[in-house]
């Protein structure tokens, strides 16, 4: 079908949805390119980060026309001053943009575009005026965010608590708000939308959808081939984490590893080496560095060879939402990945891996110790993860429910 015949949709997210190589960057990629089979796609994002900037053209190859907008000089400090100063959320504030705006308006209008799609609440705000009560507005808001912050809350000291509590309570209603006005929102698993539905009225439950996420198959194959500009050392025994490093949630998981179970882990095992696979590493995350055998390696061109170079992958999340990629994307290359229930959270586990959850530090070491001592149970659970995911875990497959939301009767959801 010629593009020309094509419907027009305006697909907004708050980051490139390009390179795909981390949570949310591998869901709008796959988003981005779904959409882009069935419609003129009009994309808008924010660029935060000056590694994005060269992948603008990759963008613009799936989209009819993409705009972006840099935010690079904006920090989360001055946006929560903004925030105090106007009662709003600081994740809304901080994706503030009349340039956004203007463009969104301007696309909107010229182009008679009737069905808008948004990643992430934050960047609502754009297509929440009253002039599109009218439009087919659906919102993927993956996670409950309000319920996030409450998270951090609550594992905050006390003087830096209420910051939290604040940006829950503000989001709480926002979320509400947008149940109210768009058509759909989406979540990324049926816990997430049973928790969202636990908090909003009942009458608008069937505006709450699962929208789950898929993996790559192809790209995540121990058969594939990987770019091996960086690569872990050679050891006897090697297992990692991977994902972004300056992410709260992944420098608690990977702080709280190194001092719970590397140490009694290593001692068992002296020849076994831990690498910390992932982007902008914190400082927190950067001094665990200094520890025997642990290496922080910062951004990387390629995830693969090191998930390829473990006998197993750890996923030790203890403040997690919606699904783990880091999860999908290490069963789909045939490893067995050892997680806490946070990590399993929205995953569905064959029979061999399911075992191998658990939130004690103890018990977690004794389990990564038994893989790596058996060589051939590492490969029989291996296997059948990738067969698995293979099966229950294709994009295609995970996204039909999209091509529904966006093309059933605007009244069907009010």
């Amino acid at each position: 079908m010629s593009t020309a015949t094509l419907e027009p949709l305006l697909f907004i997210c708050h980051r490139i949805p390009f390179p795909p190589n981390k949570g949310d960057k591998i869901t709008t990629f796959n988003l981005m390119k779904h959409l882009s089979e069935r419609y003129r796609l009009f994309l808008g994002c924010f660029i935060d980060d000056d590694f994005d900037h060269r992948y603008k053209d990759d963008v613009k190859a799936y989209c009819e026309e993409a705009f972006f907008v840099d935010i690079r000089g904006r920090s989360q400090a001055r946006s929560g001053i903004k925030s105090l100063l106007s009662g709003k959320p600081v994740s809304l504030v901080h994706y503030q943009s009349d340039e956004f705006q203007n463009w969104v308006d301007k696309t909107i209008e010229e182009q008679n575009i009737e069905k808008l799609f948004v990643y992430s609440s934050g960047i609502s705000q754009f297509v929440e005026q009253h002039r599109y009560a009218d439009k087919h507005r659906v919102l993927d808001m993956a996670d409950v965010d309000s319920d996030k912050w409450l998270q951090y809350a609550n594992n905050k000291p006390f003087y830096s608590s209420w910051i939290y509590r604040r940006e829950y309570r503000l989001l709480k209603a926002h979320e509400q708000q947008l149940l109210r006005d768009f058509q759909a929102i989406t979540l990324i698993t049926d816990e997430e939308r049973d928790l969202f539905k636990s908090l909003s009225p009942p009458d608008l439950d069937q505006k709450i959808v699962t929208l789950g996420n898929g993996v790559d198959t192809d790209y995540f194959s121990a058969q594939a081939e990987f770019d091996f500009t960086d690569k872990p050392n050679q050891h006897p025994y090697t297992i990692c984490f991977t994902g972004a490093m300056d992410y709260w949630a992944n420098e608690d998981a990977v702080v709280w590893f190194c001092d719970k179970v590397w140490p009694n882990l290593k001692r068992q095992i002296p020849e076994l080496a831990f690498y910390i696979v992932g982007g902008k590493p914190s400082e927190k995350v950067q001094a665990l560095a200094r520890l025997d055998d642990v290496y922080v390696t910062g951004r990387v061109v390629d995830v693969r060879p090191y998930i390829a170079a473990s006998q197993c992958c750890v996923a030790p999340m203890r403040i997690a939402r919606g699904v783990q990629n880091k999860v999908l994307e290490a069963m789909s290359m045939g490893k067995s990945v050892v997680m806490t229930s946070m990590a399993q959270e929205g995953i569905a586990l064959p029979e061999k891996q399911a075992p191998l959850v658990s939130d004690n530090a103890n018990t977690t070491q004794e389990l990564i110790a038994r893989l790596l001592k058996d060589s051939n149970t590492c490969q029989i659970i291996g296997q059948e993860n990738k067969d698995w995911i293979k099966e229950h875990y294709s994009w295609p497959s995970a996204l039909e429910t999209l091509d529904y939301l966006l093309t059933r009767s605007s009244k069907a959801t009010q």
